[in-house]
């Protein structure tokens, strides 16, 4: 005899909560910020998985900033490959002017990230 879906469903148990607007609001957000549907993200909320969720979210809401970052590292590897390459023409005044324009224009990049952290 084969069970029925209530039977091989392993959570038996619902619970009804009722939230106010703004609390409401707060649920949404979480389970879009995870990407997940309402019941999940408050059931790992409330089972103590909270690290978990903030990693997740906080993973999600700096992408943006990780790819800056590592935009901005990619520019610092090319300037050392190049000052690597040929020491020479890196102390050429012409080169050294260039390499301090792309320095500031990497350090402007960096405090926008600061301001966005």
């Amino acid at each position: 005899m084969s069970k029925n879906y209530k039977d091989r469903y392993q959570r038996k148990h619902s619970l009804t909560l009722c939230f106010n607007d703004e609390e409401f609001q707060q649920v949404e957000e979480l389970a879009e910020a995870l990407r997940k549907p309402r019941a999940t993200a408050v059931r790992e909320l409330i089972l103590n998985k909270e690290f978990k969720l903030k990693k997740e979210i906080s993973k999600k809401e700096n992408g943006d900033i990780y790819y800056e970052l590592h935009k901005i590292g990619v520019n610092i590897n090319q300037i050392a490959r190049a000052i690597n390459t040929d020491i020479d023409k890196f102390i050429n005044q012409d080169f050294a002017e260039d390499f301090i324009n792309l320095f500031e224009e990497i350090t402007n990049d960096i405090e926008k990230i600061k301001g966005k952290i």
